[in-house]
């Protein structure tokens, strides 16, 4: 079997819907995305050709000069099990190492073994499993006090490493940048009865029923505390309900405790390479 992995080129379209036709019952968002993944420069699309056919394909999202992520791997169902899914990921890693990136990421269910084993093939490490949280909005809880400029670095430090790129499963590292964008635009939020023992970031949903908790962090009673006044958040904002996905088993308790329940049962898993650093690499682009 000859493979040929290159870019994917607009002409392309029709061939990858057939490619995923059938896959998540017809419901691929691959479709819907691929005039966006070719045109736009959020870096390249990478489909797989046997015989001149597309069976597979795969992206590679520029997150930052230094981050990457890895989606919308597919293989045509009756082209599986040949090699064609770990030589798109193999291809994707050479090119983001020759590009200079330092982190590369994917997120995948945590029942999806193939794609588990594929990770541990190409030495990725498994960073974080991360399991969503629901509540209801609250008009009757009192919504929680929003951070000022004074509270930057205490919330950046109880704040995990990890921010969520909204709505999905999608993760980058959470910078000092971000803090500061979120306390400016209202959507930081921390509690705590002397100083800031606990903090959230809220991002921008396009879905007007939730209101998704990007980043959070802190400990016990304040964690607690705020994460229940989310629900009042969520309320002043005419939200149904508040969304978060949490990795700490302290985190998942004092949510359990705020009236938060798992809308399902599987954890996203977070996988992560770090890639080496070539001389004189200034950074990397696209």
């Amino acid at each position: 079997m000859e493979l040929v992995i290159r870019r994917a080129r607009p002409g392309d379209k029709r061939a990858v819907r057939e490619a995923v036709r059938t896959i998540w019952g017809g419901q691929d968002r691959v479709p819907g995305l691929f005039d966006r993944w070719v045109t736009q420069r959020t870096g390249p699309f990478f489909v797989a050709e046997v015989g001149r056919r597309v069976v597979g394909m795969g992206k590679l999202t520029v997150i930052s000069r230094a981050e990457a992520w890895l989606e919308g791997g597919r293989v045509a169902p009756r082209y599986r099990r040949r090699g064609i899914a770990t030589a798109l990921i193999a291809h994707r890693i050479a090119y983001a190492k020759r590009r200079g990136f330092r982190v590369l990421r994917f997120s995948t269910a945590e029942d999806n073994t193939p794609i588990h084993r594929a990770a541990r093939r190409f030495r990725f490490r498994r960073a974080r499993a991360f399991r969503r949280y629901t509540a209801a909005a609250d008009s009757a809880v009192a919504p929680p006090r929003r951070a000022a400029a004074a509270d930057t670095r205490a919330l950046q430090r109880i704040l995990g490493p990890y921010l969520q790129v909204a709505p999905g499963w999608e993760w980058r590292t959470l910078g000092p940048h971000d803090v500061e964008l979120a306390i400016a635009g209202g959507r930081a939020f921390v509690a705590g009865r002397a100083g800031v023992s606990a903090g959230a970031l809220v991002g921008r949903s396009s879905d007007a029923g939730e209101l998704p908790i990007v980043a959070v962090g802190g400990r016990g009673r304040a964690l607690r505390e705020l994460l229940a006044a989310m629900r009042g958040e969520a309320a002043r904002r005419h939200r149904s309900e508040v969304d978060v996905y949490l990795a700490r088993p302290v985190d998942m308790a004092a949510a359990e405790a705020a009236g938060y329940a798992r809308p399902w049962r599987l954890a996203a898993l977070l996988y992560e390479l770090t890639l080496p650093r070539r001389h004189g690499d200034g950074g990397a682009g696209e």
